[in-house]
């Protein structure tokens, strides 16, 4: 639980905005969903604007390093589904809609790449196609956050099959046997 009602704010912002967008969020609902008065989400926070670049995406958990390199898809598809379990907000699709929603889209994506890159890269093996296969299995995930949490689709399909199912293609394409081809 976090201790003060700032934290509780923007935590309730990080996962409005992550499944609404900066333009379909009051702050009244972001006073509804951290047990707050509209009146004191102000006071805390500022404004909507500053709310939301206050509430920009938490960097990502380091990944366990012990995990071995063919349960990684696995792992990667859990954490997604951990977050929408505990209704914690999506660093994936809030990526999404801060890129959308950013004064320099540009340099949101720019931003985005390199967090991508940054984060990924490490659990592909090197070779030619390594950065293509870091974008794809960005895509990979920013799919399935965004399906499971903005569309709500699985809803009713048990999260270790969508593990397994899902992690298994992000398996494919970190383990390099997804050959990107030339048309």
């Amino acid at each position: 639980m976090k201790s003060n009602s700032r934290d509780i704010v923007l935590d309730a912002a990080r996962r409005l905005f992550a499944e609404r967008g900066y333009p379909s969020v009051t702050i009244r609902q972001i006073a509804s969903e951290a047990g707050l008065s509209a009146s004191m989400v102000m006071k805390v926070g500022g404004s909507k604007a500053k709310i939301y670049e206050d509430a920009a995406p938490l960097s990502l958990e380091p990944f366990d390093s012990s995990i071995p390199r063919s349960d990684i898809g696995n792992a990667l598809a859990q954490r997604i589904l951990l977050r929408r379990e505990n209704h914690m907000s999506e660093p994936w699709v809030q990526a999404v809609f801060r890129t959308a929603d950013a004064p320099d889209p540009r340099a949101a994506r720019l931003e985005f790449h390199t967090w991508i890159h940054t984060y990924l890269t490490p659990w592909l093996p090197a070779d030619e196609d390594v950065e293509h296969r870091v974008e794809l299995l960005a895509c990979l995930m920013l799919g399935l956050a965004a399906g499971l949490r903005t569309q709500r689709l699985l809803a009713e399909v048990d999260d270790s099959w969508i593990a397994n199912h899902y992690g298994h293609l992000m398996q494919v394409v970190i383990d390099g046997d997804v050959r990107l081809r030339s048309s």
